[in-house]
């Protein structure tokens, strides 16, 4: 299954921005951005802070079960979340539970629909229920590891990832997260083997290169991430999500030009308001607001309703000394998300703004 923007991703968690590109090679599955990003850089010590991104990911995550669906309401529910409807998707799903409790394929969509929402604790009830009704559902299992990865369960995480690996030893999703579980552990050889035995499975699949590159940045290992990126942007030249990613380790090692420098790959590939955030952020790092702003400018221009492009924007116009028109796109931000996970900063903003403008805009 795939949904809006660039394709799916579930790889390190967390759907949103990056979570929104590249897909993978087969079974439904997809991936995301690399776990692990540093705070982005900001230009400037005394302005509200510059664009901050979303939480890092940190386990692959898949979207749905290769089979054919139990219901028409799981269907229903299907096309709704393809359509970006999460609301008639969540209806839909929790339909499915009420009329069958036995639809494991049921309960693994809500649980991706409570995961792509924030709703960490609901998404890892259903996973569970998934399992319990069908013990062999490996993207449930992938996405239960996930969150547990997300939340330092390394251990469970792995034990659970083995089990599966050991019903289905030919998933390259399995063996990632495995891999992302024993990183954690700080088993670094461990997770070597389980990244290696991914790519065996995958050699085709970028963005499990990346993941393994940023275990390795992670490990101080920084000459032969660098190789694996410089491997994954290869093999995924027309991928944009992939080259979002490898342009992030980039970034998280500090080497801004680079990560410009693939970005301008992604954004010929596809050229989405993301993207933009993204290159926008880099040359931050460089100090080059000016540049920054431009990006954020036109990533609001190609998507007047992404919310993440307005707090960006507001953040580098702040630090330009535009404080009413940083205002101007922070409140803009809330209203178009209202309990978004930049929402505080954004109200706490735009009262020091107020502050230093006299409390006029």
């Amino acid at each position: 299954m795939k949904s809006q923007g660039l394709g799916t991703v579930r790889t390190l968690v967390g759907v949103g921005i990056v979570a929104m590109f590249a897909t993978a090679g087969c079974g439904g599955e997809s991936t995301a951005k690399p776990p692990a990003s540093p705070p982005p850089a900001t230009p400037s010590a005394s302005a509200p802070t510059p664009s901050d991104e979303p939480a890092p990911a940190s386990g692959k995550k898949i979207d749905g079960p290769a089979a054919p669906t139990s219901s028409d309401d799981v269907n229903k529910g299907i096309s709704a979340l393809k359509a970006g409807d999460m609301n008639g998707a969540k209806a839909a799903f929790e339909v499915a539970v009420q009329k069958n409790p036995k639809q494991a394929d049921a309960y693994h969509y809500l649980g991706l629909v409570n995961d792509q929402t924030g709703q960490k604790a609901d998404a890892e009830k259903n996973y569970r229920k998934a399992l319990e009704l069908k013990p062999d559902l490996d993207e449930s299992a992938t996405n239960l590891a996930a969150i547990l990865i997300e939340a330092g369960k390394y251990d469970e995480a792995a034990g659970l990832m083995k089990k599966a690996i050991a019903k289905n030893p030919k998933s390259a999703a399995l063996q990632v997260n495995l891999g992302m579980a024993l990183s954690g552990k700080n088993d670094v050889d461990g997770a070597n083997k389980a990244f290696e035995e991914a790519i065996k499975l995958e050699p085709n699949n970028g963005i499990h290169v990346v993941t393994y590159a940023g275990h390795l940045a992670r490990n101080s290992k920084k000459d032969e991430a660098i190789t694996k990126l410089k491997q994954a942007e290869k093999i995924s030249a027309n991928d944009a999500g992939v080259l979002a990613s490898v342009a992030l380790e980039y970034k998280g090692m500090k080497d801004f030009k680079t990560c410009i420098a693939v970005l301008d790959k992604a954004v010929h590939v596809k050229d989405v308001a993301e993207l933009r955030i993204y290159r926008g952020t880099c040359k931050l790092g460089l100090k080059d607001l000016s540049g920054a702003t431009t990006e954020f400018k036109d990533a609001v221009a190609k998507e007047p309703n992404n919310a993440l492009a307005h707090y960006s924007l507001g953040n580098a116009l702040a630090d330009g000394g535009k404080l009413p028109e940083a205002i101007s796109e922070w409140e803009t931000y809330l209203k178009l998300a209202p309990e978004g996970p930049q929402a505080k900063a954004a109200e706490k903003k735009i009262g020091i703004a107020k502050a230093k403008a006299g409390g006029k805009k």
